[in-house]
């Protein structure tokens, strides 16, 4: 390839058709028109002497190529941009894009005391907030996001990766006011005749509860839980417990927050069946570390969530 060839302002579409997987899309996000898009395309085609997106099924997919340049080419961009603007970034002046990946009790609980604050010190900033569900750190080692929101740890894989604690979580149970269960105290053996649906974020077909109900040696291959609902992610669990017989195991504030101004009760897991409570984190990847826009981000958070020690 010849250097000569690239055009900083192709790389700068490449990178969102990477992320978009959309001409049109592309376009928009951009403030360019389509055929100018298109246009860019070809001629990116041609540098890369590949393809680097192809017709599918359901629209665009990226070629292995185009998954590889994917993961480089933020850094890219990002190093260009410290070289010429150096490390100042001063909040009030910037109009940078910060995005952001977290499942939606995550997101719900956390990022609006963030948003605010943003709002208040740095009001030309653009947050992109991604809550689709996917495997928690591949945006992250990917690229895509600069932070994400999680109570998964990261494989060993998963390397390059800094976190710093937020908050903690526990768990209540959600269901309609009108539910058999709705006003009594919740015994283990309620729960083992009750009916759950599961959230199942990455495939997980076992309830989040099971494991403690196999603990206590509750479960056997004639004695299982009922879940007659698997979902993929949790923003239909309000709707469906509302109308049916059906219980989630779900964060307390997610839960707590599902609640209000409706026909549902939150109530407390009976003890013996209690989740520790779960730690969530900031993750960044260490491409972004000493990035001045990300590390004002970071001190947002310690400034919204005091007291919390980075690891």
């Amino acid at each position: 390839m010849n250097l000569g060839q690239i055009d900083l302002n192709l790389l700068i579409v490449l990178k969102q058709l990477l992320e978009e997987k959309h001409v049109s899309n592309t376009a928009l996000a951009l403030g360019m028109s389509q055929p100018t898009v298109s246009r860019s395309l070809q001629k990116l085609r041609v540098v890369f002497n590949d393809e680097l997106l192809v017709k599918s099924t359901y629209g665009y997919e990226l070629t292995p190529k185009a998954e590889s340049i994917k993961q480089d080419l933020n850094s890219v961009l990002t190093g260009l941009e410290k070289l010429v603007h150096g490390d100042a970034f001063t909040p009030a002046e910037s109009d940078s894009t910060v995005r952001v990946f977290g499942l939606v009790p995550q997101i719900a609980h956390l990022m609006p005391a963030v948003m605010k604050h943003i709002r208040q010190q740095a009001p030309n900033i653009v947050v992109d907030i991604d809550s689709i569900p996917k495997r928690p750190f591949e945006p992250l080692l990917n690229g895509d996001v600069h932070f994400v929101l999680a109570t998964q740890e990261p494989t060993a894989s998963e390397q390059n990766l800094y976190r710093m604690l937020v908050t903690s979580r526990d768990y209540r149970l959600l269901m309609r006011k009108d539910h058999p269960l709705a006003n009594k105290e919740i015994t283990v053996d309620d729960m083992l005749n009750a009916h759950f649906g599961q959230i199942s974020i990455q495939g997980d077909k076992r309830l989040s509860i099971e494991s403690r109900f196999v603990e206590l040696g509750l479960l056997s291959k004639e004695r299982k839980l009922s879940v007659p609902l698997q979902l993929s992610n949790f923003n239909v669990a309000p709707d469906i417990a509302e109308t049916t017989d059906i219980i989630f195991h779900l964060p307390t504030p997610f839960a707590t927050k599902a609640s209000l101004h409706r026909d549902l009760v939150c109530k407390r897991v009976p003890e013996p069946l209690r989740h520790p409570e779960r730690d969530v984190h900031l993750y960044w990847h260490k491409r972004f570390h000493n990035d001045p826009m990300c590390r004002w981000i970071r001190d947002v958070f310690k400034e919204v969530y005091p007291q919390q020690p980075a690891r």
